[in-house]
């Protein structure tokens, strides 16, 4: 009798087939995602922040930031159509969230300061 299903392939890993090993999958994911890795020094980053920039300060230039990312966001769903501008769009809306917030946040900064 022949099947109409072929048998589910068999859970253990072949030399053949190393990604079929998942616990050694698992271990590198919890050593990338997990482990204690070093962090890049300051000056391999690609953009450093002055530790004179006060927290005000870095509120405002995020905020500024967030706004021209927004409008560029907005300016490209024009120009597109369908699921593509869908996909820009939502991009847009959660950087007008964002800004929001930290908009928010700067005029709580403000009240402080009162």
């Amino acid at each position: 009798m022949d099947k109409s299903v072929p048998d589910p392939p068999s859970e253990e890993p072949t030399a053949a087939d190393p990604l079929r090993d998942r616990s050694a999958l698992y271990r590198a994911i919890d050593f990338y995602l997990t482990g204690d890795q070093p962090a890049p020094p300051d000056e391999l980053r690609f953009y450093n922040v002055s530790k004179d920039v006060s927290f005000e300060d870095t509120q405002l230039y995020v905020a500024d930031l967030l706004r021209c990312a927004s409008v560029s966001a907005y300016q490209c769903g024009d120009h597109l159509k369908g699921a593509e501008r869908a996909m820009v769009y939502s991009i847009w809306h959660l950087l007008e969230i964002a800004k929001a917030m930290v908009d928010h946040s700067i005029e709580c900064l403000g009240m402080k300061h009162s």
